[in-house]
């Protein structure tokens, strides 16, 4: 006997049942290797051009190692073969206790997981927009209000699916407290569009405020216009939280869900390492490398400077950049000392453009 009764002109198809579950299996297979790339690349950037560390660099680590074992978690319980078929495609002797475990599992550690990639971002915001002080508030309060969501998320998936008792992990989930988790994800699907749209919004007004060319300032905003990708995520997971929620057949409407999941986490952890991303095309690509060489014209120094060096903390100086400003500033003193006829005149450093770009950005300036 099924699990369920199939809809009016379907019959149980045992032996050869159809499975929804390669297209969650190949957007894995795509999102995973992006995922290391994206990272090894922002933790390239760290290591050879800009070797600061701060907290959100630890927290994005976190993220990116959370991110794929929730997602390798996932890929284990699609190889059990209980979801993604049609439940009126399942007997109950197909039900065992591994794959409803596993489901226990991602249910309370999602919430958490979630809430280390938005806490990178904030903590992201606030290293680039640290003396703006209401920005610094609404960053501490994201932080606050998505972690007590996120984290209760967790105690109320075990305190409503873990057994109880003698009970089985399937006897759990079969009962009508485990049923009200569907509820909760639909209002965790909600939250994740407001968090997202949060996320999106505050960096805006003090990009606008920045005093940099309407150019740069274009191309700060496209590199956080990239979280509009997380955000269409979580609005489509919301959508098909709603189906689970409406439906019976969830081994197989399940699926689309955790295929917007996945996307959503990967989404994020892009938009983490874009201003990384950014860094190294300014530095490695030919073109704008040669659009942008200091030999042209000395102007272009305030331009070579890329958003990635903007958040970095402010304290810190790149011993890398500091060397060569001190290499060109002694070249420029011995060339003005041999062609100066008058020695009555006082040789004085020269103070390159990149010095007065990092006043304006309140980053001490590196004297000769």
């Amino acid at each position: 006997m099924p699990l369920a009764p199939p809809p009016l002109g379907l019959t149980p198809n045992f032996e050869h049942p159809a499975s929804n579950t390669w297209h969650v299996q190949v957007t894995a297979a795509v999102c995973i290797p992006l995922i290391v790339l994206f990272s090894s690349l922002r933790l390239y950037t760290q290591q050879h051009l800009y070797p600061s560390r701060t907290i959100a660099d630890y927290t994005f680590m976190l993220a990116a190692v959370w991110t794929i074992v929730y997602i390798s978690i996932l890929l284990v319980l699609l190889d059990k073969g209980l979801f993604g078929r049609h439940i009126w495609d399942l007997k109950m002797e197909d039900l065992t206790n591994t794959p409803f475990l596993l489901v226990l599992i991602l249910e309370a550690i999602y919430g958490p997981f979630v809430w280390v990639i938005k806490v990178s971002l904030f903590f992201l915001y606030r290293q680039i927009f640290h003396p703006k002080q209401y920005l610094h508030y609404l960053v501490w309060a994201g932080i606050s209000v998505t972690g007590l969501f996120y984290w209760s998320t967790l105690i109320a998936a075990v305190a409503l699916c873990a057994p109880r008792g003698d009970e089985t992990y399937i006897m759990a989930f079969a009962t009508a407290r485990c049923g009200d988790t569907k509820g909760l994800a639909v209002v965790t699907g909600a939250f994740n569009v407001l968090s997202d749209l949060y996320l999106l919004v505050i960096p805006i007004p003090p990009i606008i405020a920045l005093q940099l060319p309407r150019r740069r300032k274009i191309g700060l905003l496209v590199v956080f216009a990239t979280g509009i990708l997380a955000f269409n995520a979580s609005a489509l997971g919301l959508h098909y939280r709603i189906q689970v929620n409406r439906t019976l057949d969830d081994t197989w409407k399940v699926m689309p869900l955790y295929l917007a999941i996945i996307i959503e986490m990967t989404a994020g952890m892009a938009v983490l390492c874009m201003p990384a991303m950014a860094a190294l095309f300014k530095r490695y690509s030919p073109v704008v490398t040669a659009h942008f060489s200091r030999s042209n014209n000395s102007s272009h120094d305030t331009e070579q400077e890329t958003f990635y060096e903007m958040t970095k903390p402010r304290n810190v100086v790149n011993p890398t950049n500091a060397r060569d400003c001190q290499a060109q500033n002694s070249k420029k003193r011995a060339h003005m000392a041999t062609s100066s006829s008058d020695s009555a005149f006082e040789l004085r450093p020269h103070t390159s453009d990149s010095a007065t770009l990092a006043e304006k950005l309140d980053r001490p300036s590196i004297s000769p």
